[in-house]
């Protein structure tokens, strides 16, 4: 019986490190992008449309801006179209998960005293990115 109790213990710790290995190669053989996979193939409404549905305290653009920018883009052009405004401060994102080809939406405002606001948005889903930011802080 002594010896039963220690067999079974192994046993069991054995099994549980099985599952967890198992469950990091399934992890790991995801592609890096299954969060956010490639939607170019879908339309979208364009920049302008989808900025007037959005809810003001997501973004609203500066009253009398010096710059104003709305476009629809993929992921992987959002940091050229952030850097039409580098005269006013840097902005550049990352994206964990998101295809190079998945529409998003981008957003800057930049007001009169020069304070930048930034966001992009989810074409698909419509969220806004976490990396959105308001530089004005």
């Amino acid at each position: 019986m002594k010896r039963i109790i220690p067999i079974a213990f192994i046993g069991i710790l054995t099994a549980i490190f099985a599952i967890n290995i198992q469950l990091v190669q399934a992890t790991q053989n995801q592609e890096p992008w299954s969060k956010y996979p490639d939607n170019s193939a879908k339309s979208f409404k364009d920049a302008d449309s989808f900025y007037k549905s959005l809810n003001k305290k997501q973004y609203v653009e500066f009253e009398n801006a010096k710059l104003n920018i709305q476009e629809k883009t993929y992921f992987k052009d959002v940091n050229s179209v952030l850097s039409r405004a580098d005269q006013y401060g840097k902005s550049r994102v990352g994206g964990v998960g998101y295809h190079p080809k998945r529409q998003v939406y981008v957003f800057v405002t930049v007001s009169q005293e020069g304070k930048m606001w930034t966001a992009v948005f989810d074409a698909e889903t419509g969220r806004k990115s976490n990396e959105s930011r308001d530089l004005t802080e």
